[in-house]
């Protein structure tokens, strides 16, 4: 078996574990404001480019939080 083999169940276990080690690194370095901004605009990257690949459906998630609200 190779490593890409094993390691493939916990995927994204690891890709957790890579992304808190970065923020934290953010947060030592650079400090707890600018971390949040490059967080939030890193999600908000990620959200506008998933729209244009179609892959985001905004009607879904409107609709969800509008049934949310009205229980």
């Amino acid at each position: 078996m190779d490593t890409k083999t094993i390691l493939f169940p916990y995927r994204f276990r690891l890709i957790g574990i890579v992304v808190g080690v970065v923020i934290a690194v953010l947060f030592l370095t650079i400090g707890f404001g600018q971390t949040v901004l490059i967080v939030t605009l890193a999600l908000v990257g990620f959200l506008i480019g998933k729209w244009g690949d179609g892959a985001l459906h905004v009607n879904e998630w409107v609709e969800f939080f509008i049934r949310k609200q009205r229980r």
